[in-house]
């Protein structure tokens, strides 16, 4: 699949929804985005006959729920209706959450010498605020680039953001970067409360992170690890679990516990507490 046809179904799987009323999750657009490039392009209206033989190959190398899942969202964004695609494929949805183990959450965050030295060192400002943000508050990266200028109080470091389910929730950013956010948007001259303050898709945002990620600290990096990493480091500092899912807005305490249980801090605390046998009374 070509790039241009890649970020157009990049850009409908952001928009999409599921018949639950929820969007999809940035850690399953991720895998999807990563199964697309393998599919081969196909146009509205094409025979069942002709989908068969062009996607033969592809689903009998990929036998697995979330290819399927792929090549299914990716016919579904050429308005294929349902019941066509259901001949082409024997699809099975699995209900399993983003992150079900401590390694997978491990490949998912970022240390905070790595995050420094990210964002020290990605040349574009607008970019580097985006990171930044996306770090602070934890949001998602639709939630971000979806913020107008009367989402945001710099004065009190508030930013309102709309989580999933359109339930609203405010998060807190840091000075330095309530700072740069403040000398952008006078920059940009952003003045009306409605105006876009990035003017960017989440698409954008995941290849030029994707390309720094690889550029600056030869990690492949998408917009959630900046969520992963600032939820696992509050934790990391005895945040409890109920303070980390309000801000992080997790509808379940089961997802904020994964982080917790991956936390260094009570495992910490129990050496401190133990003493050093070493040190001579």
């Amino acid at each position: 699949m070509e790039q241009e046809i890649l970020n157009q179904y990049g850009e409908f799987l952001f928009k999409f929804t599921k018949k639950n009323g929820k969007t999809l999750g940035e850690r399953t657009i991720h895998g999807i985005l990563t199964l697309a490039k393998f599919l081969e392009e196909a146009k509205p209206n094409q025979s069942l006959e002709t989908l068969n033989t062009k996607y033969k190959g592809y689903l009998e190398q990929r036998n697995y729920p979330i290819a399927k899942y792929a090549l299914w969202l990716y016919l579904k964004s050429l308005n294929y209706q349902d019941k066509f695609i259901k001949e082409l494929i024997s699809f099975r949805k699995r209900n399993i959450t983003a992150l079900n183990d401590e390694e997978k959450l491990a490949e998912a965050v970022l240390t905070k010498k790595e995050l420094l030295y990210l964002v020290d060192n990605i040349p574009n400002i607008r970019d580097r605020i985006i990171v930044k943000i996306l770090y602070d508050t934890g949001a998602r990266v639709s939630e971000i680039t979806n913020l107008k200028l009367k989402d945001v109080d710099l004065d009190t470091r508030e930013i309102q953001v709309m989580g999933k389910g359109r339930k609203p929730r405010v998060v807190f950013i840091q000075n330095s970067t309530s700072d740069m956010l403040n000398n952008f948007i006078n920059d940009q001259k952003i003045l009306s409360p409605n105006s876009p303050i990035f003017s960017i898709t989440p698409m954008t945002v995941w290849y030029n992170l994707k390309k720094y990620g690889r550029e600056i600290i030869s990690r492949d990096l998408h917009p959630h690890m900046l969520r992963h990493s600032r939820l696992q480091h509050m934790a990391d500092e005895g945040i409890d679990s109920f303070a980390i899912k309000s801000y992080a807005g997790h509808s379940d305490i089961g997802t904020t516990q994964i982080y917790v249980k991956a936390s260094k801090y009570q495992r910490k605390l129990a050496f401190d507490k133990a003493g050093d046998v070493w040190e001579k009374k």
